[in-house]
Order: structure tokens, then sequence, then C-alpha cells
């Protein structure tokens, strides 16, 4: 197998997975939708006394995850003097899958406090965060190339 078809096949999973995640986040997006229309007005699941203090933790932890992707993304991509094209693919992928799951971590996070407490805006605000992540780092064959030939 040449090259270009190691690169394809490569590709072609982190694609299929980061397409799952877009897919997962447009999933959360509906949940939240049917469950505001359902529980109208829908106030969360949890009656907690220190939301205000958990809405300020989840969005510093969504805001070290967007930190933690610009921080562990170059290490990931960083090539070993002498790599074949054959490992390099393989750390390029592992690399886009961990940017992929790690981005979509925000939505998540968005998910968690609009069920504990309703806060919908914060939900939409995460979730489009994560949109963001996934589309900045959605896997392009013209990247990879370009990475490859450097």
């Amino acid at each position: 197998m040449d090259i270009q078809d190691e690169l394809r096949v490569h590709l072609k999973s982190v694609t299929l997975i980061a397409t799952a995640i877009i897919a997962s986040l447009v999933v959360y997006l509906g949940l939240v939708e049917i469950l505001r229309s359902v529980y109208r007005p829908f106030r969360g699941f949890a009656t907690l006394a220190n939301i205000p203090q958990l809405r300020y933790a989840v969005f510093g932890a969504a805001a070290a995850v967007i930190v933690l992707i610009r921080l562990l993304r170059p290490r990931l991509l960083r090539k070993a003097p002498l790599e074949d094209a054959k490992s390099a693919l393989h750390r390029l992928q592992k690399a886009a899958i961990v940017t992929m799951v790690l981005g979509e971590i925000p939505g998540i996070l968005g998910l968690g406090l609009f069920l504990l407490g309703g806060y919908n805006i914060d939900f939409y605000v995460l979730v489009f965060a994560s949109l963001v992540l996934v589309f900045m780092y959605f896997p392009r064959r013209t990247a990879w190339e370009e990475w490859l030939r450097d």
C-alpha cells in the first residue's frame, strides 16, 4: 500500500469520527430543545444552591480544554527525526482524534450544566464553542499532505 492509500484510509477514519462528533452535538441540541418544550419552563433536574459557582467551573473547564488543545496539539504533531511516513500518519491520526474528542468536551459540559440547572443559553454558547473547535480542526486532506511534506 502506497502513502496516498495510507493517507486516504487514515483520513477516512478520522473524518468519520469527526462527523460522529458533529452529529452528537446536533443530538445534544435536539435533546435540549425537546426537554425545553416538554418541561416548559425547564429549570433543570437538580436543585443546587451553588449553581452560579458550577457555571463558573464549567466555563473555566471549557476554557481549560481550549488551552489544552492549543498546547497539546503541537506536541502531538511534533515529528521525530528520521520518522517514516507510515508512523507519521499514525501520529497525525492520533493527534486529530485527540483534538476532536477534546473539542467535544465544552458541548458535553454545556449539556450537563443545562440538565442540572436549565441554563439553555450557557448550553448554546458551549455547543457553539465545540462546533467551532471541531470545524477548526476538522481533518482536511490538503493540510495532512502539507504536514507530511514538512
